[in-house]
């Protein structure tokens, strides 16, 4: 039966703690991974002391194709350095763990944010992540049995759900302050035309309003949410 990446990598974690294994190497099995590289990440683990170490496919020349898989992977690594995590490759499948990691890494996620999942549960843990060069074949065919846009999207919105309750004052004063500069423009464009003498723009006005206000809002639902959380994690501190 087939669960979910995730919940694959959630296995192989289980049975390396049950092997009392000293390290772990995970590679995807489509053919697209060169297990050659193995003993270099056990080389990083050994003498870099890392604890998660990323096989990175643009830290060479390394050709992804199409481009558009590209901004995709930017945009997911951008939602992932929001939590500390800095990476140039979040989605890459290949990877080598500790013992340390293998302990304190619990997946929860059964689907691919797991990648994102494991990254984040890594800085929280104060693991150390490094990331090393590789090369990735991308002329093998049916590599994935999941359409890419469903993949990437799935893993965004788990991204922006765990990114809005981990740092709300972060997601949300950012979302404000985006929607609050919009308001903006639109009311100075109303100005402009005003002072030209060509009357009021209604319709810019109300978009101006509209879009300030959900900014102003959006703003203090993270303080909120932020004074919440802060609340929670005392809580859990002195209970």
């Amino acid at each position: 039966e087939n669960r979910g990446y995730g919940a694959a990598l959630g296995t192989c974690f289980e049975t390396a703690r049950e092997l009392d294994a000293d390290m772990m190497v995970i590679l995807d099995s489509d053919g697209q991974h060169d297990p050659a590289y193995i003993p270099e990440f056990i080389k990083t683990l050994r003498t870099e002391g890392a604890d998660v170490v990323i096989g990175s496919r643009f830290l060479t020349r390394n050709e992804i194709r199409p481009k558009w898989r590209i901004v995709g992977m930017k945009v997911l690594n951008l939602f992932t350095r929001l939590h500390g995590v800095e990476t140039t490759d979040s989605q890459s499948g290949y990877r080598a763990y500790s013992r340390r990691a293998i302990e304190k890494i619990r997946i929860t996620n059964p689907d691919m944010g797991a990648s994102s999942e494991i990254l984040i549960q890594a800085k929280n843990h104060n693991l150390k992540i490094v990331e090393i060069p590789i090369t990735v074949r991308y002329d093998i065919e049916n590599t994935s049995s999941k359409n890419p846009w469903r993949h990437g999207f799935g893993v965004l919105g788990w991204l922006i759900r765990v990114t809005s309750e981990k740092r709300p004052l972060l997601f949300f004063g950012v979302a404000g302050a985006v929607f609050t500069i919009i308001g903006l423009i639109f009311g100075a464009n109303v100005l402009r035309i005003a002072n030209a003498g060509r009357g009021i723009a209604v319709g810019s006005a109300l978009m101006s309003v509209l879009f300030i206000v959900i900014g102003v809002f959006s703003m203090f639902t993270g303080l909120i949410l932020n004074a919440i959380r802060k609340g929670e994690e005392k809580n859990k501190r002195n209970g």
